[in-house]
């Protein structure tokens, strides 16, 4: 809550670094160390971590810096703290894991940090992943703010503008082309491998309501959204729960060729295997030439 608080100052500083350094191709460590000190300015003794090299440094502080948050992130460091930051990745590691992230979805924080820890001769510690992974849903929070910016100014910020225009063959129509029977073809389907398990109280683990520990979960309560329209809030979803839903294999279908095949709405067989997970999945539509239209997050259900 401490970073939201503090997001557009960190955008502004966000964007302030990268107007500075967009065509700065070397590292945090191998620019000239006199950016760094003023003896008019205040600092801040801070960790630095960036993929080789680790040090402590002292960082200026402005008087124009709002937050001490967002005078890291002016000169390339995403704070791993929002009000004492002790320690601080740099802007280039985190970069490096979101693109490599993006390429190899599987690669985790952990075995990121450990390559790092590798590199640096250093001896892995879990508090490193936790560390790095308060600076990186950091960052990502900054360049969604900025990307909303960014299509506010090109006049994309309609709600629905990504929607129509999510894949040019099917949104686009050519002049004087011939209209089709079907304007466009997509699908939509469930995965559960994204599964987390709900982590629950000392002490209501023998409860059988699975209602009535959904809400006794352990974790502390985020405040972290993915911005867009892609992925579907949890509140929009919720608007569509009923008390009773409709039970598409039910008797009275037989004109129904499917109902005999159709399994995954047997609510008896997965009610008690859904009630161990906070998150069972997602579900998600397509169109025909796989991009994506729209993302929904499963929460302690399965596909109803």
């Amino acid at each position: 809550d401490a970073f939201d608080k503090q997001m557009s100052a960190l955008r502004e500083a966000y964007i302030s670094w990268h107007l500075e350094n967009h065509t700065e191709n070397r590292g945090f460590f191998a620019r000239d160390r006199s950016v760094f000190s003023d003896e008019d300015a205040e600092t801040i003794m801070i960790k630095v971590v960036d993929l080789f090299y680790a040090e402590n440094i002292h960082l200026r502080i402005l008087p124009t810096d709002t937050f001490i948050a967002s005078a890291l992130v002016r000169q390339g460091v995403i704070p791993c703290s929002p009000i004492s930051p002790t320690t601080g990745i740099t802007v280039q590691a985190v970069e490096f894991y979101r693109v490599a992230r993006q390429h190899n979805p599987h690669f985790s924080i952990q075995a990121y940090v450990k390559t790092m820890c590798d590199l640096q001769g250093v001896q892995f510690r879990a508090y490193l992943s936790r560390q790095f992974s308060i600076a990186y849903d950091v960052y990502l929070q900054i360049l969604t703010n900025v990307n909303t910016l960014v299509h506010a100014a090109i006049g994309r910020n309609d709600p629905d503008w990504r929607l129509k225009h999510a894949c040019p063959a099917c949104m686009y129509t050519l002049t004087g082309e011939a209209p089709l029977k079907f304007s466009m073809l997509y699908t939509k389907d469930g995965n559960d491998s994204l599964k987390r398990v709900l982590k629950q109280r000392i002490g209501d683990s023998d409860l059988d309501d699975t209602t009535a520990f959904a809400h006794r979960s352990c974790e502390l309560p985020t405040t972290q959204f993915v911005g867009g329209d892609r992925y579907l809030t949890r509140d929009y979803i919720d608007g569509f729960v009923g008390d009773s839903p409709v039970d598409m294999l039910a008797d009275d279908n037989e004109d129904n060729p499917c109902a005999g095949r159709w399994k995954n709405m047997r609510d008896e067989k997965t009610k008690k295997m859904w009630g161990v997970f906070d998150e069972s999945g997602i579900f998600m539509a397509v169109c025909r030439h796989g991009f994506s239209l729209v993302i929904a997050d499963m929460v302690q259900s399965g596909e109803q």
